[in-house]
């Protein structure tokens, strides 16, 4: 263990500092308190021995500074007094000392209460190592219950927590964003045909795509079976309507098989809304509700494509040209 040590006499210094390196310890030696805390700034060790009575900084203020410092981790400090008085004990343990001893010291005490020190040190080593992987467990768990399983996205919870946020940050600046629901095209015929297995392997596989295909600060989750809500960030409408037609031909490119579909492969239709940056939308449900309409509007007007929360009208006018993986 490394241990500073402030003595402003020289004959003490050189004493206390074989002594304490012939019980192990690494030894940073001070002459004064000054120097003592310009040490223990560019080193910052865990252990200070330092005597009371020094010239440029006595031992309590020097005590007094490292205490009020920013430094990380807990400092034992052991404080060297010729003072005996119950007063001036009093004055160095409040001073924030943890210890001390009277000179002349003896030498088994100083060693005892070395130990003492390192055993407090060495304790608190261990809980901080213990609440830190605490931390990283909750923070692993906090992530176990925002995600979804299956798709490896957010869960609707997740969601709930994102989109007040984000709404109620737009309200206050204000900000835009976008919503954009996403259904898959006839699933459940899918895992009539294939399998619940295979229908397993089309979700992760088309929110793996999804997600892939977002900006960093835009979030996406699970909102239900096979429907998956986005959250685009900074968005206008025709600008998440850009982002909707984009990630409806992402998922089209991974040409998923799908003989239920017209296309011969699995396709999604998209309806996608905006905040309104007068804040005429005081509620986040609201846009959530014309992402929702959108969605149906454009299942019923063919699928396999984007609709406008606003105005209803698909944003791919004609029906997407077939893939020429389907022509065959």
């Amino acid at each position: 263990m490394r241990i500073l040590v402030a003595e402003d006499d020289p004959v003490s210094r050189k004493i206390l500092i074989k002594t304490v390196e012939a019980w192990g310890h690494q030894i940073l030696a001070a002459e004064n308190g000054l120097e003592a805390w310009q040490l223990f700034q560019q080193e910052n060790p865990k252990f200070v021995i330092a005597d009371w009575l020094m010239p440029e900084l006595d031992g309590v203020e020097l005590c007094k500074k490292i205490r009020a410092s920013e430094t990380s981790g807990y400092i034992y400090f052991i404080l060297l007094t010729g003072k005996g008085q119950q007063k001036d004990i009093v004055e160095g343990l409040q001073a924030g000392a943890d210890d001390y001893l009277t000179k002349p010291f003896d030498i088994d005490e100083l060693r005892v209460r070395i130990r003492v020190g390192e055993r407090i040190l060495n304790l608190e080593k261990e809980l901080n190592s213990k609440n830190q992987a605490l931390e990283r467990l909750n923070e692993q768990l906090e992530t176990l219950a925002q995600t979804d399983a299956l798709m490896n996205i957010g869960n609707r919870r997740a969601f709930y927590e994102t989109i007040q946020r984000v709404h109620q940050r737009s309200c206050r600046y204000p900000n835009r964003y976008g919503i954009i629901m996403i259904d898959i095209d006839n699933f459940k015929n899918y895992n009539d045909s294939y399998g619940h297995a295979a229908g397993d392997e089309a979700l992760r596989a088309i929110a793996a795509t999804l997600k892939s295909s977002i900006r960093c600060s835009d979030e996406i989750f699970r909102w239900g079976g096979e429907e998956i809500v986005l959250v685009i960030m900074e968005q206008s409408l025709e600008q998440t309507l850009l982002a909707a037609e984009k990630l409806r031909g992402a998922v089209a490119a991974l040409e998923i098989p799908h003989k239920g579909c017209d296309r011969g492969y699995m396709t999604v239709s998209c309806g996608a809304a905006a905040f309104k940056e007068n804040c005429t939308d005081k509620e986040w449900e609201t846009v959530l509700e014309r992402a929702d309409q959108a969605l149906y509007r454009a299942k019923e007007s063919g699928r396999d494509r984007v609709c406008a929360g606003e105005t209803g009208v698909p944003s791919n006018q004609v029906p997407p040209k077939q893939h020429p993986a389907a022509e065959k």
